[in-house]
């Protein structure tokens, strides 16, 4: 900062210095731009569109220039280029891009001008319905004089509404005595539950719920439909494989695993101690393999089974590769199972590794 004494003589040498000052405009697919109180300024964009905004700066000597963000992801980050340039520009803005933008400009006269805008990132995401009984219900089938739950949700921005159907029938509150339409207190604006109470005949049937956020941004509606029978039940799995797996460092590893039930048809998944799958992993339907395991891929997999039915099905089981010692003789695990029935594992026997010269 330029002391006073330093500003006198600058300003009588260079009469046309001015401090800087500055005002955001904007250009590219705004859905709209408002003036909201205490003079702050909102720009809606639609995910997906290109974020333009331009700081208009004035000062003698030219003001330099920085873009700033906050209310946004931590990992969010403006390219090099964007920063200290006069229009910020982000092709295909994502939602978590949304929130306040600074423009500050400084030149050393006087404090830095700053102003700010508010972007809000409108979006629709498909609806999914999930459904569920009564608890204490059985989870085999879905039998006449049982209470069955539909509930739809879908991430949106702003606040979605939902409406349903049965069949082409419109349902609301009230419409039909054995139907109860309803938002939990705890999730207002999130979800829309359909209860079906003991339910009849006619419930079996096609439920379509339909997602809107009232063409804000030209967002369309989004639908799903979800098929109702006296058939329908949640996930069960079998895995054709031992558990746990003992394998051979660079052994080719298979496991599998089969839907036992479930309608509609359950997707199947694998999963590793919460982890990704290994890279090399092949994935085929109910079937993974895993070529040429090294002991850093041991651990816990899991087959998971869903149909947005009931909660979705689980089944684990332990891969354990051999490792190698110092020796070159393969550390083989053998189980034990302690009186508290937990199997454990120790180092209880060697073979000699192919290849490799005993010390």
């Amino acid at each position: 900062m330029i002391r006073r004494t330093e500003l006198y003589h600058f300003f009588h040498f260079f009469p046309n210095a001015a401090p800087p000052n500055v005002r955001i405009i904007h250009s590219g697919h705004a859905c709209n731009i408002e003036e909201e109180r205490y003079t702050e300024r909102v720009y809606t964009i639609r995910e997906g569109e290109t974020l333009e905004l331009t700081c208009l700066v004035s000062g003698h000597p030219r003001p330099q220039i920085r873009w700033t963000k906050t209310a946004g992801s931590a990992t969010d980050r403006f390219q090099d280029s964007s920063v200290f340039n006069e229009t910020l520009r982000i092709t295909r803005i994502q939602r978590h891009q949304g929130g306040r933008y600074y423009c500050k400009a400084e030149n050393g006269l006087g404090t830095p001008a700053i102003k700010s805008i508010r972007v809000d990132v409108y979006y629709l995401d498909d609806p999914i319905v999930t459904v569920h009984q009564s608890i204490g219900e059985a989870k085999e089938q879905f039998y006449y004089e049982r209470t069955v739950f539909l509930r739809c949700a879908a991430n949106s921005n702003p606040p979605v509404r939902y409406s349903w159907k049965r069949g082409r029938e419109f349902l609301s509150q009230g419409s039909d005595k054995g139907v109860e339409i309803y938002e939990p207190f705890f999730t207002q604006g999130e979800t829309k539950i359909l209860k079906l109470k003991n339910l009849r005949p006619q419930d079996y049937a096609n439920y379509t719920c339909t997602a809107s956020v009232r063409n804000v941004c030209g967002i369309p509606d989004k639908s799903v439909l979800f098929r109702l029978t006296n058939k329908t039940a949640s996930p069960s799995i079998k895995l054709l494989v031992e558990d746990p797996i003992v394998a051979n460092p660079g052994q080719t590893v298979t496991l599998v695993c089969i839907i036992s039930g479930g309608e509609p048809n359950p997707t199947l998944t694998w999963v590793r101690n919460a982890e990704e799958l290994p890279k090399k992993s092949v994935l085929n339907g109910g079937t993974l393999t895993i070529p040429a395991i090294s002991t850093e891929e041991a651990g816990v997999y899991s087959c998971v089974a869903s149909n947005n039915v009931g909660n979705p099905a689980k089944k684990s089981t332990n891969i354990v590769v051999r490792g190698v010692n110092s020796t070159g003789h393969t550390v083989h695990p053998k189980s034990l199972v302690e009186p508290d029935k937990t199997t454990k594992y120790v180092t209880l026997m060697l073979e000699k590794w192919p290849g490799v010269q005993s010390m």
